[in-house]
């Protein structure tokens, strides 16, 4: 369980785990862990794997509209993804993927890993 607090310049995280209850105090000057015995510390490498947990990047939703139609990009992609295994490729292959979308033709052109092509339906 993990519990984020952005104030200003400092943040505070909240993180449960197995083995004890720990606060985060991250500012841009340092950062202090306080376990649940009572003990603080400051740590570089600590500071700097806190400051990556609590900023997150902003993953924008993308929605492709074509006449009475709509689908996520993300969809599209699950399902060239799905298309591609299905034609035996081993799952966790591909390094690289290019999709193109045609909504007039409703489908989704693709290339993968440079050299297998294929196409799924948008909708």
């Amino acid at each position: 369980m993990e519990k984020k607090e952005l104030t200003g310049n400092t943040a505070v995280a909240q993180v449960q785990d197995k083995a004890a209850e720990a606060v985060v105090t991250v500012t841009e000057e340092s950062t202090t862990v306080q376990t649940a015995s009572g003990k603080e510390k400051t740590d570089e490498k600590q500071a700097a794997e806190a400051k990556e947990a609590l900023v997150q990047e902003t993953i924008p939703e993308v929605f492709l509209q074509y006449r009475e139609y709509e689908v996520t990009m993300e969809a599209v992609t699950k399902r060239v993804k799905a298309h591609y295994y299905a034609k035996g490729y081993k799952e966790g292959s591909i390094e690289d993927i290019q999709i193109y979308v045609k909504p007039e033709d409703f489908t989704a052109y693709y290339v993968i890993n440079d050299g297998v092509v294929g196409k799924v339906n948008l909708f």
